[in-house]
């Protein structure tokens, strides 16, 4: 059964008085109208005031929550359910980060319910200027300084489990992650008006923090922190008189710490190189299929692998250097394509790096995949991933539960990024050391080379997870294929329900403490689910994608990407990687859907990019100023096979992506083969 349309944006106001809309504000104290409802805003004297019950009686989030080091105070987020697990992440968390997640949902509070009619109707509505709610970039260093973003809203005025009442909860909307170390601004203005149509109250402090009465002790400083941001607002049109709620925050920078060690590991000496043992361990007709090891690799992690309970987190030292733990190995398996079939190139054959899914190993690219790229006579290398194979102690737990390891924090933050880097180091392996079967150990009796340049990525499942972190990360690749790669790790939590056990009710009822009857209550804005988002932004690839063909690292060359997707007209298909989080995932790239399309989420049309048709000679530099190509291609899924598996079981897309490899291979900018 498929999710259908979710609706995130449409309004809808039930007879228990919730529905999906837009923002609101709140603030608690003597209203400026003498109305009946007020914004609840308090500025406590101390943030030990916002625990449990109380924890909006400030807006989340805010900066007024962080400490004078910048890190943001988390100790105190309301758990209602004394959930073991999310007090774990609250001590794992608080005072960690610098800033507040550039994609999780917030919250506003009023002191009683508002008219929800009077609310964007949807994220368009909310880009209006004279929009009752808006999200708008007040950062002055900022290059979109004044610029509304993307906002999507839901209005609840029934309490729940999580759901304290009169709350109006925000997000960016999904795709269009906020710009990382930003400063932003969700404000209400008096347009929103209670439910009985009246004008909303204005808390007291709120008040004092916008300069329409005077300050106290408590409030001066937030009045004096915010300032440049009312400024900012007020220049766009929003005067501070006609705002009924107010939150300023900056965003966080996800992907900071990964850039930094990817650059320590490719600097770092010895470079790996290929350990002399080759063997030829299999001939068919199509490729030879060769084993090896390499090394050094290094491994970033603390503690003892697989990291089940404690451990797993990076260590930066006191020089802000990136700290080494230990090095290893790595096995892999190499095929060559028939030398007969395709002589091998001056400067050696060209390698696709194959990632595998979750269950795989170093030989998951001897099949199909890796049969369909030697008949385009590519190479293709495949290595055990992060707690696959040889990456994982033998007897020590299951991979699928170890790879994402949602019980311990440190590694939930941090083994999908040391994948990533070991996709960088096998990246340097091939650019810097290069890669010689030895003429004794081959088939053909002459030394086989692999070309230094260009490489080409292609990951599956959890390999589609790491690959984008590691093409953000590193320019050797020139881009790659991603099989069923999704973003947000909300909407995994919300629809996952492949391999066993079943994420999205485990999640429900052993991260939220939630019984069966009280399901109901979550959605993309949840509150838990929100916190749980924000903890594992560091490895969640929307912060990564845009890097790789919008917004490259500086010096990076945009990358060309081909996404592919099985799904059905009623959203059903993948239940390994929902597909609501595959084509958020497209839409943060800026990858237009392949025509036809056959599923567009309705966040797809805010990004002003229509379904493409592909002409016969292919769709080529359609991405990054015309350097990159890229597109979503949607398969239907299979009735005899989950649509996560498109790319392997459906010949047509396998030979989309075979190709797409070989043109990458062939043309600087790549070329999109028509399907």
């Amino acid at each position: 059964m498929g999710m259908g349309n979710l609706a995130l944006f449409t309004p809808i106001v039930s007879v228990i008085g919730f529905g999906l809309l837009s923002v609101a504000c709140g603030g608690e104290g003597e209203s400026r109208f003498g109305a009946s409802v007020d914004s609840q805003f308090v500025v406590p004297d101390s943030l030990e005031a916002l625990v449990a019950e109380n924890w909006l009686d400030h807006p989340w989030p805010s900066d007024f929550r962080r400490s004078t080091d910048g890190s943001v105070r988390i100790a105190g987020f309301d758990n209602p359910r004394s959930v073991v697990l999310i007090d774990t992440y609250l001590t794992a968390l608080d005072k960690a980060i610098d800033g507040f997640s550039p994609v999780a949902a917030g919250a506003l509070r009023f002191t009683g319910p508002i008219d929800p009619s009077t609310l964007p109707s949807d994220p368009k509505a909310a880009m209006a200027p004279n929009a009752s709610v808006q999200l708008v970039d007040v950062d002055d260093r900022s290059t979109e300084c004044g610029k509304r973003q993307w906002l999507s809203l839901y209005w609840r005025q029934e309490a729940g489990v999580w759901w304290r009442p009169n709350t109006l909860a925000f997000m960016p909307t999904m795709g269009f992650p906020l710009r990382p170390k930003t400063r932003y601004a969700l404000v209400v203005t008096d347009r929103v008006t209670a439910q009985d149509g009246s004008r909303l109250g204005v808390a007291e402090d709120l008040l004092e923090v916008l300069g329409l009465r005077e300050a106290t002790d408590r409030t001066r400083g937030l009045r004096d922190a915010w300032a440049p941001s009312i400024e900012v607002l007020e220049k766009e049109g929003i005067l501070r008189d006609h705002i009924v709620h107010l939150t300023v925050f900056t965003t966080s920078d996800p992907t900071m710490e990964l850039q930094a060690i990817a650059d320590h590991a490719r600097s770092r000496e010895p470079a790996p190189e290929v350990d002399d043992a080759w063997e030829l361990k299999e001939q068919t007709p199509d490729f030879d299929v060769y084993e090896g090891s390499y090394g050094p690799v290094p491994d970033y992690q603390r503690g003892e692998p697989p990291f089940e309970v404690v451990g797993g987190g990076f260590e930066i030292n006191a020089e802000g250097v990136p700290v080494v733990q230990r090095e290893y190995h790595a096995r892999f398996s190499l095929l060559v394509p028939n030398a007969q079939a395709c002589p091998m190139p001056a400067e050696g054959y060209p390698v696709v790096m194959y990632a595998h899914g979750t269950g795989g190993d170093y030989r998951s690219v001897v099949g199909v995949t890796g049969t369909s790229l030697a008949l385009r006579c590519l190479a293709a290398m495949g290595v055990d991933q992060i707690m696959h194979g040889q990456r994982l102690p033998k007897g020590k737990g299951v991979p699928e539960l170890l790879f994402f390891n949602v019980q311990n924090p440190d590694a939930m933050r941090s083994n999908i990024r040391q994948s990533a880097i070991d996709e960088v180091v096998r990246a340097r392996l091939i650019r810097e050391r290069g890669m010689v079967i030895p003429a004794s150990q081959s088939a053909t009796a002459k030394a086989i080379r692999i070309a230094r340049s260009p490489v080409v990525f292609f990951g599956h499942s959890q390999g589609g997870l790491n690959g984008p972190l590691f093409m953000a990360v590193d320019d050797t690749a020139r881009g790659g294929v991603l099989s069923g790669s999704g973003s947000m790790i909300t909407l995994t939590l919300m629809y996952k329900t492949k391999p066993d056990p079943n994420v999205s009710a485990l999640a429900k009822m052993f991260l939220l403490g939630l019984s069966r009857d009280e399901f109901s209550e979550v959605n993309a804005f949840h509150p838990g689910l929100s916190f749980v988002q924000m903890m594992g932004d560091p490895v969640d690839p929307i912060h990564y994608v845009p890097m790789m063909v919008q917004r490259p690292h500086q010096g990076f060359e945009p990358k060309s990407i081909l996404q592919t997707e099985g799904v059905n007209p009623d959203f059903s298909g993948d239940n390994y990687t929902p597909p609501y989080a595959i084509e958020v995932q497209a839409i943060a790239t800026g990858l237009p859907w392949m025509a036809p399309a056959i599923h567009r989420v309705a966040e797809a049309s805010y990004s002003g990019m229509q379904p493409v048709t592909i002409p016969e000679h292919g769709l080529s530099g359609n991405l990054g100023g015309g350097k990159a190509s890229g597109v979503l291609a949607q398969w239907r899924a299979s009735e005899v096979s989950d649509g996560h598996f498109v790319v392997t079981q459906n010949q047509a897309a396998r030979d989309q992506a075979s190709q797409f490899c070989r043109n990458l291979v062939d043309f600087s900018q790549g070329r999109i083969p028509a399907p």
